[in-house]
């Protein structure tokens, strides 16, 4: 497989050609050109353009997108497009749409709107992710696949009947026999053994305490259903076009998904991170989150695949980025092994939910503070090569582990505790205790 990794820093971000008239595609490619632009992921959202029927392909504008990118020397990381399912499928497979602790299920109009289990889903996605790689797998713009998007970000865990069903099939092949299900999770408590698989559940809303270690198993399988997503795409992708690295864009510290075991089968670790810049501790929250990027690469570089080139527009209220802000950060990322700097987005969007999340090109045009960081840190990037794939050298670490973190925050506990909070208090001493504050991610492996 060949790496994807240049000479030079990966600079750029999303980029949704989509969103605008081709006119505008031209005036981008321009200030791309100035921006010292290289890498744009490209068909995050764009399942109900590529497929605006079931099983009816319409490739023609991206086939000019990424000829347009080509031409001007812009490599292109190419997404699945399977994050967001149009509205076709949910009207055609209702029963795919996730469902809440509560029973609750939800609907369309939104993204992530699927149940990772839900057999239509994996058979769509697959089928887009084929036709996708078959078309492209030559271009000579594609340096990299983007599998989906922010696995979990809005549903990490559904509760419908398939994943129910699914859990069950998961339970067997941990557990082989109802008995020895009935001894891990303790179920002679509170009147709990099953006679059978069938009878188990997800942990749905109930009276009291769920069982805990039901909790945890759930916690598990559901980390691990988004992950067999993955892999089905990956799958079609390596077959396809072997040579071509496969990726996925994890969310730092983000407790829906064991990122120690999907690591393994992302080719090149990518993250997406936002801090708040109305928070002090942003800067050290954001720090861990970056040692633990490197560390799930086993110190090979990565790509910071997402951050704000100033607001976002996900919190209650959303401060902007101060001067010289948005580069530290940039460069926070470079000194923890980051080769590729890129953001959440290339133009700002005029619709949709994200009209208030900043991009590299905002509303206000290139006469901006905006704009003018992003050419200067563009510019910047291009002098790096030296840098380009040395290691940082650590000189602590901390046990970061899922279960922990999954078991620690359940109810029925002698307080309620963030784990979280208990890492960053390690890590904020870590931070005053060592010269260059870098620590080294350790999993804590099963006995």
């Amino acid at each position: 497989m060949r790496s994807v990794f240049a000479d030079t820093p990966w600079f750029g971000g999303d980029y949704n050609p989509e969103q605008w008239p081709e006119a505008v595609w031209d005036e981008d490619v321009d200030l791309m050109q100035r921006a010292g632009v290289n890498l744009v992921t490209v068909g995050v959202f764009a399942w109900s353009l590529l497929e605006p029927e079931e099983d009816r392909f319409e490739f023609g504008w991206l086939d000019r997108v990424l000829d347009l990118m080509h031409k001007n020397g812009v490599k292109v990381d190419l997404a699945t497009a399977t994050a967001a399912p149009p509205p076709w499928f949910s009207h055609t497979y209702p029963e795919s749409l996730p469902v809440t602790l509560d029973g609750v299920r939800l609907s369309p109009g939104s993204r992530q709107g699927y149940c990772p289990s839900a057999p239509a889903y994996r058979r769509s996605a697959a089928k887009l992710t084929r036709a996708l790689a078959e078309r492209y797998a030559g271009h000579p713009a594609v340096v990299m696949w983007h599998v989906n998007n922010e696995y979990g970000c809005h549903v990490p865990r559904c509760y419908c009947d398939e994943s129910a069903a699914a859990f069950r099939r998961w339970l067997e092949a941990k557990y082989a026999t109802i008995a020895n299900l009935n001894d891990a999770w303790g179920t002679v408590f509170w009147s709990q053994s099953y006679s059978g698989f069938a009878e188990i559940l997800p942990p749905r809303a109930t009276p009291a305490h769920p069982n805990p270690t039901q909790t945890l198993d759930f916690e598990r399988f559901s980390s691990d259903e988004m992950l067999a997503c993955y892999l089905s795409e990956k799958a079609i992708l390596r077959e396809v076009t072997p040579d071509i690295p496969v990726t996925t864009n994890f969310m730092g510290v983000f407790r829906g998904a064991d990122y120690w075991k999907w690591a393994p089968h992302v080719d090149v670790i990518a993250d997406d991170l936002y801090p708040d810049p109305a928070n002090p501790d942003a800067a050290l929250g954001a720090s861990m989150a970056r040692d633990l990027m490197r560390s799930l690469g086993g110190g090979k570089p990565w790509i910071l695949m997402e951050q704000s080139t100033s607001a976002v527009n996900t919190r209650p209220s959303n401060a902007p980025k101060a001067d010289g802000e948005m580069r530290a950060l940039s460069y926070q990322s470079i000194a923890r092994g980051a080769d590729g700097i890129l953001f959440f987005q290339w133009r700002q969007s005029s619709i949709g939910a994200e009209k208030f999340h900043s991009g590299m090109v905002p509303h206000a045009g290139t006469n901006s503070r905006v704009w003018r960081e992003v050419e200067r840190l563009g510019a910047e990037l291009t002098t790096l090569a030296d840098v380009m794939g040395t290691k940082t050298q650590a000189q602590a670490a901390i046990v970061f582990d899922w279960d922990s973190w999954w078991a620690i925050e359940q109810r029925g506990m002698p307080a309620e505790s963030s784990y979280l909070s208990l890492v960053l208090t390690v890590a904020r001493r870590t931070d005053r205790g060592w010269p260059d504050g870098r620590f080294h991610a350790w999993r804590r492996e099963p006995e």
